[in-house]
């Protein structure tokens, strides 16, 4: 895929006000000012494209036994032409192309997750995530985590200071001051966020930072879109932050709003027929999909 017709449709769907090349001539700059960038298409992108597994739910209520695609043609032929959104292994393809075709050395990691109390043993791989390497530092970026995505760039630092986002503040700390050697595993740093001061910080997944080949990605992926009872493969689950703090959410027929500002609050309802859940899904989370589609995800949700 050549720089223009990637980035040109990027551009596109983010509704970025910098042109292709002057994304390339911007990613040419120093490391802050690259940095910059980075938080400016990492806060663009998880405002403008969703987190959904829908295709996921549709492959198993069919009864088709298989993934979704993560080249990084088939993540922009979805996220960017068709105007859908993805779960991370999808989301991780396309930025991370974005971000090489810029010019930038980045390599895919794959991640632990670690939300939720009384972990005994470590998870498997299955949340991808991307490296950016700008002159000899090291930064996360990942536009795939659906409620909790970090949306900056954050660096591989013992002395890097934590990083406030309108939703939340993020950073990355040595797994080996957080985590037990059990927990541990193989990874190297842990990434922690809180949605408040006055909130501790909550482990939210662990990684190493060796690049991981496209044999590993793939597994991880086909694991996510296929194992029986993960949280993937149940009903639909949707998130996309909004531009006041807040962020709306999906998970089977539950919608949630929360909202930001200087009055927080939150609102709740259950979806009660596929016609709904259909306009849910275009004026909420801006898919515009077939009905026929549609109906069949609705059939995987449940009560509750």
């Amino acid at each position: 895929m050549t720089h223009a017709s990637l980035l040109s449709r990027y551009t596109d769907r983010l509704g970025l006000s910098d042109s292709a090349p002057e994304l390339l001539r911007r990613a040419q700059g120093s490391c802050a000012q690259i940095v910059e960038l980075l938080d400016e298409i990492l806060v663009a992108h998880t405002h403008s494209i969703c987190f959904e597994n829908l295709d996921v739910v549709a492959f198993r209520t069919r009864g088709d036994l298989k993934a979704v695609a993560i080249d990084v043609d088939g993540a922009a032929d979805k996220l960017l032409t068709d105007g859908r959104g993805g779960y991370c292994h999808e989301h991780a393809s396309l930025i991370r192309g974005v971000v090489t075709d810029l010019g930038l050395r980045a390599h895919p990691i794959l991640a632990r997750v670690h939300l939720g109390d009384g972990q005994m043993a470590p998870g498997a791989l299955t949340h991808q995530a991307t490296i950016v390497d700008l002159d000899d530092r090291r930064f996360l970026i990942d536009s795939g985590f659906g409620g909790g995505t970090p949306e900056a760039a954050l660096e591989l630092s013992e002395s890097a200071a934590a990083r406030m986002t309108s939703h939340g503040e993020h950073r990355l700390v040595p797994a080996r001051t957080v985590l037990t050697p059990q927990l541990r595993a193989d990874s190297d740093w842990v990434l922690q966020s809180r949605a408040r001061d006055d909130q501790d910080f909550r482990t939210v997944y662990a990684f190493s930072e060796v690049p991981r080949p496209q044999a590993d990605l793939d597994l991880a992926n086909w694991f996510t879109s296929t194992k029986p009872g993960s949280r993937f493969t149940g009903p639909p689950i949707l998130a996309l932050p909004l531009p006041d703090g807040g962020r709306v959410t999906l998970e089977g027929r539950r919608l949630r709003r929360m909202i930001g500002g200087v009055r927080p609050d939150r609102e709740e309802r259950t979806l009660t027929d596929a016609t709904g859940f259909a306009e849910v899904l275009s004026t909420d989370f801006g898919l515009d999909l077939d009905k026929e589609f549609t109906g069949l995800v609705w059939s995987a949700t449940a009560e509750g």
